[in-house]
């Protein structure tokens, strides 16, 4: 199983500090993952979202975990 993170910081929420709005946008999604299911055994997304509303990434989970 993978995980795989991506962010564009191409718009107006990251123009301010594009460090503050990318750690906000982590601190959501680890906040976000125990409620989710990420051992099912099929591809998973999870989108991120600025401070504004907007989609800006998602966050992957590739395959199965291997026991």
């Amino acid at each position: 199983m993978k995980v795989k993170i991506e962010i564009n910081c191409d718009n107006a929420a990251f123009d301010e500090s594009v460090s503050a709005e990318v750690a906000r946008i982590l601190r959501d999604l680890a906040d976000t993952i125990p409620l989710s299911d990420l051992n099912v055994p099929f591809d998973r997304s999870l989108r991120l979202r600025d401070h504004n509303g907007n989609v800006v990434g998602e966050m992957k989970v590739i395959g199965k975990r291997e026991v």
